[in-house]
């Protein structure tokens, strides 16, 4: 399953590159909170505080879908039981207009997953990534999404989150 989310990420990654010289290049800033997450290391599956991030994308506008890659942090954030979680994400994503102006949004990419203080140590987890949701854009320059994330390995960090991004 991973060697199948890799090989999506670099399809996506290579579209984004190759994407034709006419297409409209977007410049995205995604902050974000992530909902109560969840861990589940060696069978124990302790619940994360809800939290931040923060992103950069670079977006192509061709017809009917927009294709790029982004890089977002999530900001630590407390673990039931002590110690605290933060991860970083870089990824391929693509956004499919639905209709009016909702999208399904997907990404695939590849996360480092680190964990302080926890099981008396630190877990640092570098995995493939991907995440699933929707969204509406507002106005022009402004999207909310609904997303789903999943940060797999051994943390298998798993969380829902809110974004606004805002395009420049």
């Amino acid at each position: 399953m991973t060697h199948r989310l890799l090989v999506v990420a670099v399809v996506l990654f290579s579209l984004a590159l190759t994407a034709p010289a006419s297409a409209v290049v977007d410049f995205n800033v995604a902050g974000s909170m992530d909902f109560q997450g969840s861990l589940n290391l060696d069978g124990f599956s302790p619940d994360t505080d809800p939290g931040f991030t923060l992103g950069l994308e670079v977006m192509f506008d061709v017809p009917v879908v927009e294709l790029g890659a982004g890089f977002e942090y999530g900001f630590p954030r407390s673990v039931d039981g002590g110690g605290e979680v933060d991860y970083w994400n870089l990824y391929g994503v693509a956004r499919l207009t639905l209709f009016f102006k909702i999208y399904l949004v997907g990404r695939v990419g590849y996360a480092a997953s680190s964990a302080d203080d926890f099981f008396e140590g630190d877990v640092d987890d570098n995995s493939a990534s991907w995440s699933a949701g929707a969204g509406i854009g507002i106005i022009p320059k402004l999207k909310v999404e609904l997303l789903y994330s999943d940060f797999g390995g051994d943390l298998e960090y798993q969380t829902w989150s809110a974004r606004a991004i805002y395009t420049f």
